[in-house]
C-alpha cells in the first residue's frame, strides 16, 4: 500500500463547519470580501475528509452539529498529526453554557484559539481570524528558523 502524501497547506484559506446553511453562507461571503478562500461543510465528517489533502490557516467551528458535535471533530481533528497544528475558534449557539463548559485550560488543551457565541458581531469575528492566523503564521516562522 503506498503511503497516502501529507496535505497541502492552502494559505489564506478557512474551513467553516457549520451545520446551519445560513450561517455558513453569511461566514462564507464575509471571509472571501476580505480576502480569504472560505470552504463550507455542512458537517464534520466532511470537513475531516478533506483534511486529508488540504490543511486551513484556520477553521470556524460549530459545536453542535448532528452526526458528529464539534468535541468530536476536535478530538478527531487533533488526534491527527498532519491536521493537529490547525487553529480552531468555535462559533456556536450554545452561549453561556459553551462558556462555561469550555474553561480556558480545556479550550487550551483543545487548540481553541477563541469562542464566539451565536449570534456574533461579525467585524469581531473578523479581526480575530486575521488575528489568529497572523500569529500561527509569526509562530510557524520562528518554529522554520
Amino acid at each position: 500500500m503506498t503511503p497516502r502524501a501529507a496535505p497541502r497547506v492552502e494559505a489564506n484559506s478557512v474551513f467553516i463547519v457549520e451545520d446551519e446553511a445560513p450561517i455558513r453562507g453569511v461566514l462564507t461571503e464575509a471571509l472571501e470580501q476580505n480576502g480569504y478562500r472560505a470552504v463550507g461543510f455542512g458537517d464534520g465528517a466532511s470537513a475531516l475528509k478533506r483534511l486529508q489533502d488540504t490543511l486551513p490557516d484556520l477553521i470556524l467551528l460549530d459545536m453542535r452539529m448532528p452526526e458528529m458535535d464539534g468535541f468530536e471533530f476536535l478530538k478527531r481533528l487533533r488526534a491527527n498529526s498532519a491536521s493537529a497544528g490547525v487553529p480552531v475558534i468555535i462559533v456556536s449557539g450554545l452561549g453561556e453554557d459553551l462558556l462555561k463548559a469550555i474553561d480556558a485550560r480545556a479550550a487550551e488543551k483543545l487548540g481553541v484559539a477563541g469562542i464566539f457565541a451565536k449570534p456574533f458581531d461579525l467585524p469581531t469575528l473578523l479581526r480575530y481570524v486575521q488575528g489568529t492566523i497572523a500569529r500561527n503564521r509569526d509562530a510557524a516562522k520562528r518554529t522554520a528558523s
